[in-house]
């Protein structure tokens, strides 16, 4: 699916060789400043970091690809703190990027209205501007509509635990469950420090960037307990 090779991201992130395969669920750690929502970042392509190795992306190099081709070809970000957008509703950001036109606007805006009641989202949050007045876990809940509705097949969520209470982080892990096993050709890859989420999620790779701007991976889960109780230099 994904594939990091001698890849590193200036002046954050060096020599980092990891793989992300279909069908699994991973969980991303690390201290504050490591360089995880950067890694997601230059995976989507954001132009100003300066990044050299090899990305590969079902066995394509998307180096030079840039952020809209990369979303075209089924990836796709959730932000830790998701950017407002006043001139634009959200259901407008998803008509467009789907390139929803004619008859078929209608069967997209009910497919969105069902999703917003089913996360029990504000009535007429179609109009809403994206992510104006909205709450941490109004805007984490809409990019879940967006991850669902895009039809992505590699999902990187940061921090999606963020702003939900217990109700939210139920749904959100029937969500991300759902959405990995309901197609067999999905990746998950969510930074998250939140115990009873991850054990929720039952992951199977747990990948840990330390502050030499290194990386591991380890299929071990219970390091992120390790991790939580004593710290990142316990392991």
């Amino acid at each position: 699916m994904l594939e990091l090779k001698d890849y590193s991201v200036n002046p954050i992130l060096e020599g980092i060789n990891i793989k992300f395969d279909i069908g699994r669920t991973y969980i991303v750690m690390g201290a504050n400043g490591v360089g995880k929502s950067t890694l997601l970042h230059s995976i989507m392509g954001r132009p100003d970091l300066e990044v050299n190795g090899t990305l590969e992306f079902n066995g394509k190099d998307i180096s030079e690809l840039e952020v809209e081709e990369r979303a075209k070809a089924g990836m796709f970000v959730g932000f830790q703190s998701p950017t407002s957008i006043p001139a634009l509703s959200n259901f407008q950001f998803l008509k467009q990027a789907l390139d929803t036109k004619g008859k078929d606007i209608k069967a997209t805006l009910d497919k969105f209205k069902s999703l917003t009641n089913e996360l029990n989202l504000p009535e007429g949050w179609d109009k809403r501007n994206l992510n104006t007045d909205a709450s941490g876990g109004e805007k984490k809940k809409n990019e879940l509509i967006q991850m669902q509705m895009l039809n992505t097949t590699l999902a990187m969520l940061d921090e999606p635990d963020s702003g939900l209470d217990v109700d939210a982080i139920n749904t959100l892990v029937k969500r991300l469950t759902n959405y990995i096993e309901s197609d067999d050709n999905r990746c998950l890859i969510i930074i998250s420090h939140y115990q009873q989420l991850i054990e929720k999620l039952n992951p199977q790779t747990v990948t840990i960037f330390r502050r030499d701007g290194s990386a591991t991976q380890t299929d071990d889960i219970s390091i992120t307990q390790t991790i939580l109780e004593s710290g990142f230099d316990a392991v």
